[in-house]
């Protein structure tokens, strides 16, 4: 990925989120406002500028489920999603949490529900556009 000033010189959205698995299960938030089937998602957000995608991405699962992340619990970006019509492209860092954390919504307005779910439960219930990232973490849930 190039410099911020790249970043936000693209002709494309650039946002970035967390893959995080705990227990086997995937943390998952749902958009307020937005129906309750095919439209959850993973905490992510858009990057700002001066800020780099990491940063976004730790930044935005704070913000929307409550679970701060340490940078060092990160195993690295695991992938990156476009939009049908490639106005959005999103990237995703994976995160094993060991620790116990509790879920708790700070930003009603964005996010109505957040929590943990497992791989099954994900697939019926996730955007179509995210279907890619759980075929990528389904084997890796099973790492921990």
């Amino acid at each position: 990925m190039g410099s911020n000033k790249e970043i936000h010189s693209m002709k494309y959205t650039l946002s970035a989120g967390m893959v995080v698995i705990k227990d086997r299960r995937i943390l998952l938030v749902h958009p307020t406002n937005a129906s309750w089937w095919n439209t959850y998602s993973i905490p992510k957000g858009r990057v700002e500028p001066g800020e780099s995608p990491f940063d976004a991405a730790l930044r935005e699962c704070e913000e929307e489920t409550g679970i701060k992340i340490v940078k060092n619990e990160t195993l690295g970006c695991c992938g990156e999603l476009e939009s049908a019509n490639g106005k959005r492209r999103v990237l995703y860092y994976l995160v094993y949490l060991k620790r116990d954390v509790k879920v708790k919504l700070n930003c009603p307005e964005e996010v109505n529900w957040a929590g943990f779910v497992s791989w099954e439960q994900a697939q019926k219930r996730i955007l179509p556009m995210f279907k890619p990232l759980l075929e990528y973490i389904n084997p890796r849930i099973y790492d921990e």
